[in-house]
């Protein structure tokens, strides 16, 4: 049986002070989910890959965000064909 490794973040904010690790998480995640967008919205879409990391942010804060119906029906195709690539890998 596969296990995915979780990624853990152990960056935590407490009240009253400025963390900059934090701050750069949070611009590294945003400019993860903005390239992820992108990359859906152009013309030639498919030939644009979407990254480990990518999946990773989108994996861990997809529910948080909103895409164009357009982007967010080619993120569902790009996400469905990596899965099937991937599982037809491990049957080989």
């Amino acid at each position: 049986m596969n296990y995915e490794k979780k990624i853990l973040n152990n960056v935590i904010q407490f009240p009253g002070t400025n963390n900059p690790k934090l701050d750069e998480r949070e611009k590294e995640v945003a400019r993860l989910l903005h390239s992820a967008a992108y990359k859906m919205s152009l013309n030639d879409w498919d030939k644009h890959p979407i990254t480990h990391k990518e999946l990773s942010a989108l994996s861990n804060y997809g529910e948080a965000i909103e895409h164009p119906p357009i982007v967010a029906s080619r993120l569902i195709s790009v996400l469905a064909t990596s899965l099937i690539r991937n599982s037809m890998e491990d049957l080989i």
